[in-house]
C-alpha cells in the first residue's frame, strides 16, 4: 500500500513510521484483495473448492446428494442451466438421471407418446393412451443409486407423467 500513496506521504522525515502503520492494513486486507482477484475461480464449478461446488448449487437450484463424488457435483453444477433448460424433454431427463447414475451407467428413457399424422381419417394415434416414462439404467443395483435416480426423475420428469425405473435383466425389480 507504500507505493500507493501520494508521494508527499511517502517523502516524510520518519520513513520507518508509514511501512509499519501500512503493515497492518496490508495483512488485514491481503485475504480480501486475493479472493476478489480470483473471484472467478469462485464461481466457476469446475475450479470452486469443495465447499463452495455445494454453495453454488443452491444458485442454480440443485439439491446436493451425500452419496455423489465431488466430480459428479461439479458436473451437475456445471451443467444444472442446461438441464433446467431441458427439463422434461427426454433428452433433458436422460443427461440429468446419467448424472445422477455417474459417467459408467448406461441411461435409456422411452415416452409412450408420440406425434403423428395420418391421411386416413379414423386411425389409432401412434403410443399408448396414457403417459408413461421408462427409465432404464444400467448398474442401478444400489437401493441408495436408486433412490438418487428417483428423487431426479421427481425433479426433471413432467408432474404429470408416470414414471418406472425398469431395472437391468441382472437386477431385482424394484
Amino acid at each position: 500500500m507504500l507505493q500507493r500513496l501520494p508521494g508527499v506521504y511517502q517523502d516524510v522525515d520518519d520513513a520507518d513510521f508509514f511501512p509499519r502503520f501500512l503493515r497492518a492494513f496490508d495483512d488485514s486486507l491481503a485475504p480480501t484483495i486475493a479472493t476478489l482477484d480470483n473471484l472467478s475461480a469462485y464461481v466457476d464449478p469446475r475450479l470452486a473448492p469443495s465447499d463452495f461446488v455445494d454453495w453454488l448449487a443452491t444458485w442454480v437450484d440443485v439439491s446436493m446428494d451425500g452419496g455423489w463424488t465431488l466430480e459428479q457435483r461439479r458436473a451437475i453444477v456445471s451443467h444444472a442451466a442446461g438441464l433446467h433448460h431441458r427439463a422434461g424433454t427426454l433428452e433433458g431427463i436422460r443427461d440429468a438421471v446419467q448424472l445422477a447414475a455417474g459417467p459408467d451407467a448406461e441411461v435409456s428413457v422411452e415416452d409412450s407418446g408420440a406425434v403423428a399424422w395420418s391421411v386416413t381419417p379414423g386411425t389409432d394415434p401412434p403410443g399408448s393412451p396414457e403417459p408413461q416414462l421408462r427409465v432404464t439404467v444400467t448398474g442401478a443395483d444400489d437401493p441408495e443409486l436408486r433412490g438418487r435416480i428417483a428423487r431426479v426423475l421427481v425433479a426433471v420428469a413432467p408432474a404429470h407423467v408416470p414414471w418406472t425405473l425398469v431395472p437391468t435383466a441382472s437386477e431385482e425389480q424394484s
